[in-house]
């Protein structure tokens, strides 16, 4: 990024900017030439100073790829996708989203023969896309107008860049893009405006431009130039999928109309409001409210922050790393510091190996074989793995949607905390009981009916922050303190952060056998390198103890057993206690022997390897998995998993890590 416009960027983030809609203003500003007035005053600038609306769920629809996994119960309402095309290990990566293509340049080269024409865009949703058409005539390639033989349709794709996908061209001989937008305040959408836009005539290709506003079209589906016979069945359709999604306020679905019926072709939740002329009243009214409810500068705390970030940001980039893995190296260098259990000596020997100085006992480091085990260090800078679509794992809430097609092995989720617009607000989610209403009472209400409730912030790890929510018939308890009906109300809403309340998942009962006070989990690493042969490379047992409360955290005094990855076969368990691993084959609580098999353990081998080929885009991802009586519940997946007892793992793992390194230190992107 060259300085002036860094230091621009820098100056927008004061005014509320993120980079990312600093870097789409960037771009507008660059074509100012399109630029028109709306009938508000309100500049692109202005516009884009209140993005993103609902900052942590927007990547629901961020780009095409996410879009079709949030919306996965209306496939027949989207394009086709037919591939990705990414980056891993420093090479151009051709993923296939269909299992019958083939995952090559002649895959793709196939399905122009066979579909006669595809879109080629970028997945994201930015207002740079820009949309390209290949087709085939039964003679010649066209990549947009432009004639090609097939060496030259080869050469063009093979140029395609990282992040492009490859769809399904929607045809339509009614050619403008009808837009419906929601406007959703967790009670049910609202209809904020409908338009019809078209590409501008003799102007470059880029979002902007063309999604030039032709017509307003009303709630009866006249516009100027006729009457859309559909849109009230069109409407009803589209107000349904926007509830589905109480964490987005605003939701803006781009159309095509077709023969029978209609294609989504992008939801947008923002930046499009920069491309429209006219705002009725309604939507001129939520754009005021939100100009309202954001400052147009930030506070002085916040500023320290972006300062900080600033800096953090710099110093991580000169060394190779994302920002909060170098500062969450240089934090725990800082408290190795001040181990008492290791010397000075040892942790200088161990610092300057990138190791922390506890791992030279726990995994035997010497001289002669520190080389062999993936440093703390290392593992940090190697951070990312995943591509950007490691974004749909982040949070639990955005897990829910984008699996929806698993539901039966992720917990039923509830009800969502967020603070919005001001205040703490509780919205349903998709596993809510009917009739129980959007209020703490309905909450308490929910947790009368199912006696346990668990309650977690949406983005967090290591068990932090989690509440576990009872009601014996007399008695409610967060985390075992009593409480009144009184006192409970007030805890919710004393919240200031995003929660989400969902089904407590209660152990399969020969486990609680060992310990039964916490949800004890299955970690289970999977590596998927080309995407559709996922492979489970390692699995261990985390079992909660009275020194760790509701959770399994091994840090906190958590026992942890190995797994046999085939048979499911948990045994050799070990406890770690001021950094040293000792044998603990019986529960230090119950005296319980720590051994046995887990049950359902077929079902979790068949499930966990089609998931991930489900959301092939990731190929490193460690699941935290319950067994239960039924089967088994996901909790969470990660996408740079905690590494526990490195040189335990298998030769698999080691020489995966070990060509990552190689790749990274040669100067290639992992992703």
């Amino acid at each position: 990024m060259k300085t002036s416009k860094l230091i621009k960027s820098a100056a927008l983030l004061f005014r509320g900017f993120t980079f990312a809609t600093a870097d789409e203003w960037f771009y507008l500003e660059s074509i100012k030439k399109y630029k028109r007035r709306n009938n508000i005053g309100m500049s692109d600038k202005d516009i884009f100073s209140l993005l993103p609306f609902d900052a942590k769920f927007d990547k629901l629809f961020g780009d095409l790829l996410s879009t079709s996994y949030a919306l996965d119960k209306h496939p027949e309402l989207l394009p086709e996708q037919y591939y990705s095309l990414l980056t891993r290990d420093g090479e151009r990566f051709i993923l296939p989203l269909r299992p019958e293509l083939s995952q090559s340049t002649d895959g793709i080269i196939s399905l122009i023969r066979e579909k006669g024409n595809v879109l080629v865009r970028k997945a994201s949703n930015s207002v740079k896309t820009r949309e390209h058409v290949c087709r085939f005539d039964g003679e010649s390639f066209f990549f947009d107008e432009k004639a090609l033989d097939e060496l030259g349709m080869r050469e063009k794709l093979e140029k395609l860049p990282s992040g492009t996908i490859i769809t399904e061209l929607v045809k339509s001989d009614f050619a403008p893009t009808l837009h419906l937008a929601f406007l959703n305040r967790g009670d049910g959408p609202e209809l904020l405006f409908s338009v019809l836009t078209e590409a501008q005539k003799d102007c470059a290709k880029n979002w902007y431009t063309q999604n030039r506003e032709l017509s307003a079209v009303g709630e009866d589906g006249n516009y100027s130039g006729g009457r859309i016979e559909s849109f009230h069945d069109i409407e009803k359709t589209l107000r349904g999928i926007a509830a589905e999604f109480n964490e987005l306020e605003y939701m803006n679905f781009a159309l095509r109309l077709t023969e029978g019926g209609f294609k989504i072709l992008r939801v947008d939740t923002g930046a499009d409001l920069t491309y429209l002329e006219h705002f009725n009243e309604k939507t001129a009214e939520f754009i005021r409210f939100k100009r309202a409810k954001k400052p147009r500068f930030v506070g002085f705390k916040r500023a320290l922050t972006i300062i900080d970030r600033y800096f953090w940001s710099f110093r991580a980039k000169r060394r190779g790393f994302m920002d909060y893995m170098y500062r969450g190296w240089k934090k725990a260098l800082r408290e190795d510091m001040r181990d008492k259990h290791t010397t000075a000596a040892e942790k200088n020997w161990a610092h300057e190996r990138g190791f922390l100085s506890y791992h030279i006992k726990q995994y035997g480091l010497t001289e002669d074989n520190w080389r062999d085990c993936l440093s703390d260090r290392d593992y940090k800078w190697l951070r990312p793995l995943n591509n950007e679509y490691r974004k749909l794992l982040w949070d639990k809430v955005t897990l829910r949607y984008c699996l929806d097609k698993y539901r039966q092995y992720l917990p039923e989720y509830y009800y969502h905390i967020v603070p919005r617009n001001g205040k703490t607000e509780l919205l349903k989610m998709p596993d809510c009981p009917e009739g129980l209403p959007r209020s703490f009472e309905g909450l308490l209400t929910l947790l009368r009916e199912k006696k346990l409730l668990a309650m977690k912030p949406t983005v967090g790890s290591h068990g932090i922050g989690f509440y576990k929510l009872c009601f014996d018939g007399e008695r409610y308890t967060v985390n075992s303190e009593e409480k009144t009906e009184g006192e409970m109300l007030k805890f919710f809403a004393s919240l200031n952060d995003y929660y989400n309340i969902s089904e407590y998942i209660v152990m399969h009962r020969d486990l609680r056998r060992i310990y039964s006070e916490a949800a004890c989990t299955v970690r289970i690493m999977v590596i998927n390198r080309c995407g559709l042969d996922p492979v489970i490379e390692n699995a261990y047992f985390r079992i909660g103890t009275k020194s760790t409360g509701f959770t399994d955290n091994i840090g906190s005094g958590g026992v942890f057993a190995y797994v046999d990855e085939k048979t499911g076969h948990f045994h050799d368990a070990e406890v770690i206690k001021e950094h040293i691993i000792s044998p603990c084959p019986l529960h230090p609580d119950t005296g319980v022997k720590i051994e046995g098999t887990l049950p359902h353990w077929g079902e979790v081998l068949t499930v966990i390897p089609e998931l991930c080929r489900y959301i092939s885009p990731l190929e490193y991802l460690g699941f935290d998995v319950v067994i239960t009586d039924a089967g088994f519940k996901i909790l969470e997946i990660n996408t740079h998993q905690d590494l526990h007892r490195y040189p335990t793992y298998n030769e698999n793992v080691h020489a995966y890590f070990a060509h990552k390194l190689e790749l990274k230190r040669a100067g290639k992107k992992l992703c």
